[in-house]
């Protein structure tokens, strides 16, 4: 190897999430789109933030920018575009999710680098990539039998935990331990 980190690397996976949540608050910043579309692309910055949560919360204190991200989702999720509390809700949502790629992030990762070793680091990157790709067509317990496999994570009330538990996989506790 040329001294350089593999991809799969979780300190790579989780900057590259921070890169992506501030593109995709830069985008919203915007303003630009019909309603919709703005709808379209806050589930979509949701979706990026719960993969992200879930790969990071093992290494944050559980009390920040992410606990207040996620109240925020959660009402988001039932707020329609049209609505007025839409717009606020977004724009704490915005301001929480940045809060938290300026402050918590760069403490998480350096946490993670303290924690675990390459070895260990590569082994929960590449889970959490798996995760993400298999996040798609598993469907929260509860639902399995009566969503079809194109809407199992369709954006509205209960989306947050349903792609939450997605990513988790069935029988995965969610604080399950990270070092090792």
């Amino acid at each position: 190897m040329n001294g350089s980190h593999p991809a799969t690397d979780l300190t790579i996976v989780l900057a590259g999430d921070h890169r992506e949540l501030d593109r995709l608050c830069t985008e919203l910043e915007l303003g630009q789109g019909s309603p919709e579309n703005r709808k379209d692309l806050s589930d979509h910055l949701i979706a990026a933030l719960v993969r992200h949560t879930v790969a990071e919360e093992p290494f944050l204190d559980g009390e920040g920018d992410l606990a207040e991200a996620d109240r925020l989702m959660r009402q988001l999720e039932g707020a329609g575009p049209q609505e007025t509390r839409f717009e606020r809700l977004l724009g704490g949502l915005i301001r929480a999710v940045r809060r938290h790629v300026r402050d918590e992030g760069p403490a998480a990762v350096t946490e993670v680098r303290r924690r675990c070793s390459p070895e260990r680091r590569d082994t929960l990157g590449r889970a959490v990539l798996e995760a993400r790709d298999a996040a798609a067509t598993l469907p929260h317990p509860d639902l399995a039998d009566r969503v079809p496999p194109a809407g199992r994570l369709w954006p509205g009330p209960g989306f947050v935990d349903r792609a939450r538990a997605a990513l988790r996989g069935p029988g995965r506790d969610e604080n399950a331990s990270a070092s090792g």
